[in-house]
């Protein structure tokens, strides 16, 4: 049995993602992954800094938490983003159905209590043991979305690059069995390997049959830190330079890591959002920079669309740019953010020191549009609207020194 050292202290939290994410807060289960897939970004990252042995979250930590929240006492960003019935996350980090789950059973745990307070939850997995008791009669008194993740690459070449899940036809089995018991499942095609998309469309088509009905896909991102290592290895075990696939593509840089251009994506985006469409299923870009593409507010699938009694986050990029959109002039000015709800309390507490700011630097406004006002007009980080495919600078600046913003582009784009 797997030895566990104690609490994982920051199982619940917000992510960094939720600059561009509908829903920002992640609960897992263990600190640590057991399906060792080469891609994947937590697994080094997230270790770095965690001290030795696998640690857990407290199951009775978060009932507490929950029925704190639910009497109205609120003492953080998370218990307002609880409080707003926001989405958890549940594997955000670190898959909660890897086999250690079977012994240790932290997320069976996790689920109970979810369960219990009805709390809308998206559960990301590769794993098959949703399908066993108690695990499966749990999920059917949930209110939540199941959506298994799969790298979009010829079946043949899956071991080199997940070399501990069961393969593809277990996933179709299991979002079959699923979905059959009425539990809202979805497809993450994610990573998708360059010059595979065809396998990945024909994988969406099998999701579709197996009656997934939300489907999202994301390119291959590399991690600066594995290029000669797990990144080799996989080129090596595929029999081409991935990295050397990219480049001839296009390639960007963001951080230390490596993804292909907006441009290189284009295309397949589009293939993907038709295929979606035309097979009676919700689409989600997964690449952040398309994930205004999506139907609904996030990557996720368009969860808000499918999953009752949950309100998504839309206080951030993609809530403005997603509400210009409905604006005749497709204007997304900075003070749209403050007509959408977004957390009073410190959102700065849960990211790196280096990325808080002091109270008397935040011009009188809360901690979470201090953050977006030092990035709204771009600069040292790389999310701004312009960011995102298909929004424009129009070279105005608003009478607070903003940029405006205009989605026009983007929305051409989605009314084909």
């Amino acid at each position: 049995m797997p030895t566990t050292q104690g609490t994982y202290k920051h199982a619940l939290s917000v992510t960094g993602q939720i600059f561009f994410c509908a829903a920002p807060i992640r609960l897992d289960s263990y600190d640590t992954c057991q399906f060792g897939c080469t891609y994947c970004f937590s697994r080094d990252r997230s270790r770095a800094w965690a001290s030795k042995g696998i640690h857990q979250a407290s199951p009775k930590a978060l009932a507490l938490r929950l029925e704190r929240v639910a009497r109205g006492d609120v003492r953080s960003a998370v218990d307002e983003f609880l409080t707003r019935r926001v989405p958890l996350q549940l594997g955000g980090l670190q898959d909660p159905f890897t086999p250690m789950e079977a012994e240790l059973g932290v997320t069976r745990e996790l689920l109970g209590v979810l369960r219990e307070h009805e709390y809308p939850t998206l559960i990301s997995t590769k794993g098959s043991l949703p399908l066993s008791e108690p695990y499966l009669s749990l999920l059917e008194g949930m209110n939540v979305v199941v959506r298994l993740s799969a790298a979009g690459i010829p079946e043949p070449l899956r071991r080199a690059v997940e070399p501990k899940t069961e393969g593809f036809a277990a996933t179709e089995r299991t979002l079959f069995a699923l979905s059959a018991r009425g539990i809202v499942t979805g497809l993450r095609i994610q990573p998708i390997f360059p010059g595979h998309e065809e396998e990945a469309l024909a994988m969406a088509e099998a999701a579709a049959r197996a009656g997934v009905r939300q489907l999202s896909f994301e390119y291959l991102k590399i991690p600066g830190e594995s290029v000669d290592t797990e990144m080799a290895a996989a080129s090596r075990a595929l029999g081409y330079d991935i990295v050397e696939r990219m480049r001839r593509l296009g390639v960007v840089r963001l951080g230390p890591d490596w993804s292909l251009s907006r441009d290189a994506k284009r295309p397949f985006v589009r293939r993907a959002r038709q295929l979606s469409h035309a097979l009676g299923v919700k689409f989600g870009a997964g690449d952040t920079e398309f994930i205004p593409w999506s139907d609904g507010n996030g990557c996720c699938g368009a969860s808000e669309l499918t999953q009752e009694g949950a309100n998504h986050f839309t206080g951030n990029f993609v809530g403005a740019i997603r509400a210009s959109l409905a604006r005749e002039d497709k204007r997304v000015t900075f003070d749209m953010l403050e007509g959408l709800w977004s957390p009073a309390q410190s959102v700065g507490n849960y990211m790196d020191w280096r990325r808080r700011i002091p109270a008397d630097q935040r011009e009188g406004r809360t901690d979470w549009l201090a953050l977006m006002s030092r990035r709204w007009n771009g600069g040292k980080s790389p999310y701004s609207p312009a960011f995102f495919d298909g929004v424009r600078p129009t070279g105005e600046i608003d009478e607070t020194g903003f940029k405006i913003y205009e989605s026009s582009e983007l929305a051409r784009e989605l009314a084909v």
